[in-house]
């Protein structure tokens, strides 16, 4: 049984934007994010529709509090959530454009976690039409995307590459390593048309015997991916563009 989770209401903290499933609003942190449902109306939603996104806030919003041993020192932060999957396939035309609409939307917003990936292998000759989006909209809005490098199956080859858009070349793809940072047993392969290093980056992610905690519809969770720790990172480059004040190129390379 999940122990009772409690939090403060938020403040002046910033805000971190979320692209993703769907975010359950009877969560005990719920007030610190502004969830909004852009799913088609013919889409019928399950319960587990929002765990995803829902878990990816908990990160953002509380992470070191469900996870104390990975506390980063940058507090907490709010989220503005856009719901636009569910969980199971999605239409990347579809998708991109509700990007493409909500970033144009929201021009306050710098620091964006998206961890919406393909199962399919990104192709060698050239960038996917949604990593070619996500490298155009931070070029003209002045923001980065935190995108997740996608996960393969526990039937998938050692070998398989990375799915868009985490072949986006403009944002900051975060793979996954376990707790003695090493390679995990999820993360898929880049690099990106022979000569980008993808992932740019890889964080703790959780693996087996070893998970990260995070907060659902029913409550706490152990699970593990590359979506949870690009949501670490997130918490980081937030930190460093919205609180410290860096560039977003100063923050990335830091």
């Amino acid at each position: 049984v999940s122990k009772k989770m409690a939090i403060q209401l938020p403040s002046n903290e910033p805000v971190v934007g979320v692209i993703d499933t769907p975010f359950d609003e009877n969560v005990y942190f719920s007030d610190w994010v502004g969830a909004t449902n852009i799913i088609g109306k013919d889409i019928s939603l399950s319960s587990k529709d929002y765990d995803h996104g829902t878990a990816i806030d908990s990160i953002i919003v509380d992470g070191p509090s469900l996870n104390p041993n990975l506390d980063d020192g940058c507090g907490r932060f709010r989220v503005k959530h856009f719901g636009i999957a569910s969980s199971g396939r999605t239409n990347s035309f579809k998708v991109t454009k509700r990007i493409e609409e909500i970033i144009a939307k929201n021009p306050e917003i710098k620091v964006w976690n998206l961890s919406l990936g393909s199962e399919n292998e990104i192709n060698k000759n050239f960038i996917s039409a949604e990593g070619a989006a996500l490298d155009r909209l931070q070029t003209e809005h002045n923001i980065i995307f935190i995108v997740s490098a996608t996960n393969k199956g526990s039937d998938d080859s050692d070998e398989k590459k990375i799915g868009a858009p985490a072949d986006s070349i403009n944002s900051l793809v975060v793979g996954a390593v376990d707790k003695n940072r090493h390679q995990a047993s999820y993360a898929r392969k880049g690099g990106v048309l022979s000569f980008f290093i993808k992932p740019d980056i890889s964080y703790f992610g959780g693996d087996r015997g070893d998970y990260l905690k995070v907060y659902k519809s029913d409550g706490e969770y152990e699970t593990s991916g590359t979506s949870y720790s690009a949501a670490w990172i997130t918490r980081k480059m937030a930190y460093l563009i919205e609180v410290i004040g860096l560039s977003r190129e100063v923050a990335k390379a830091l």
